[in-house]
């Protein structure tokens, strides 16, 4: 064999082999198609909400054919529990035939709640209607199980889960460093949200959607979120797993702060005023995890041990004393400097008193 026909048959061994990784590559990604029967007996798997994957049903005509009795356009929805969540119109392809399938995108069910590995019993709902919107074909109604994928769970806030309460309007405030007389009135500030939702996932293989459905959400946390570009930190509002605060970014996470190791959360990962949260060790053998999310900033909450987030904001984030009272406020420093002295849970008033005197009093040492 000479040089030249070696080389030529070592090219077209790899083009065959690139050529079959191409084959397998589009066959991975290649859309997916659940065709409802209708039964009772129907049931999606692996569910995540995906753009490739789509439901299917088939709609048949009330009369010979649809155009018998006068449908013009197919129409077909996903409800739970009372609410919906998909729905889908389609024009009549041909008047003469007597069905038609009808598709649903499984990514325009990424609201729908459901449980790692679990099942969510859904209403799938079809009828026909002629050009004036009059019904047609008439409505036909059946239960479909949606399995959702080990890997993936869904939990929703809405004003009757959420703890929406009116904020206070402050004479003066240390955390922010105004000292302003006459403080911001209530009025001017949108409600206080907190959820806590708890759901079922496959330990740390599961990523967890939060969807805000609160009538006005999105206002709560807009202060947080001004100015912030993808990966930034956020520090206005609060995330947290289990009871321990987690680092929470905007639209997407900082791999330098956090890895697969890690719990923590994004917001508007998707577009959508979501919170996601990715599990790490900590949920590793877990079941279930209880998911914490406040419009407050995370040093005025409570709940949370100041010990916990100096471990979480000085040493994960690696973020210094200036770093800190530009983020939370000066008044705040106390919760990340005195958190080993036996402060406990924070408290606003007096941990921003004890910070205001521990910025005067060690300002020298602590900007050394």
């Amino acid at each position: 064999m000479t040089n030249t026909t070696r080389a030529f048959a070592v090219f077209m061994t790899m083009l065959l082999a690139v050529s079959a990784v191409g084959v397998a590559f589009t066959g991975g990604v290649a859309a997916e198609t659940t065709t409802l029967a209708g039964d009772g007996t129907d049931q999606v798997t692996g569910f995540e909400a995906n753009a490739s994957n789509d439901i299917a049903t088939s709609i048949a005509a009330d009369g010979t054919d649809f155009g018998t009795d006068g449908t013009t356009v197919l129409k077909m929805n996903v409800s739970y529990d009372g609410e919906t969540y998909a729905v889908t119109s389609e024009d009549v392809a041909t008047s003469t035939d007597a069905s038609q399938t009808v598709n649903i995108s499984n990514d325009e069910l990424s609201d729908l709640p459901g449980d790692a590995g679990a099942n969510t019993t859904v209403t799938v709902t079809t009828w026909g209607v002629d050009a004036d919107g009059n019904t047609t074909t008439a409505e036909a109604s059946f239960k479909t199980d949606i399995t959702f994928a080990n890997t993936y769970a869904v939990t929703t806030a809405d004003d009757t889960s959420a703890t929406i309460e009116e904020p206070e309007s402050g004479f003066f405030s240390l955390n922010s460093w105004t000292l302003g007389l006459f403080g911001t009135s209530s009025d001017e500030k949108p409600d206080l949200h907190t959820y806590e939702n708890t759901v079922g996932i496959d330990g740390s293989n599961t990523t967890v959607t939060l969807n805000d459905e609160t009538s006005n959400g999105s206002d709560a946390f807009s202060d947080a979120m001004e100015d912030k570009e993808a990966g930034d930190l956020i520090y206005g509002a609060s995330a947290a797993a289990d009871g321990t605060p987690v680092l929470a970014f905007y639209q997407e996470a900082d791999t330098d702060m956090v890895d697969e190791t890690d719990t923590y959360a994004v917001y508007d990962a998707n577009g959508n005023d979501e919170w996601t949260f990715e599990l790490g060790d900590a949920q590793a053998d877990a079941t279930e995890v209880d998911l914490f999310v406040s419009s407050q900033s995370y040093t005025d909450v409570d709940s949370f041990e100041s010990a916990d987030l100096a471990d979480l904001f000085k040493e994960q984030a690696d973020m210094g004393v200036s770093d800190l009272g530009s983020a939370f406020g000066w008044g705040s420093l106390s919760t990340f400097y005195l958190s080993g002295i036996g402060l406990g849970m924070i408290g606003t008033g007096g941990a921003s008193l004890a910070g205001f005197g521990l910025f005067f009093a060690g300002r020298r040492r602590l900007f050394a």
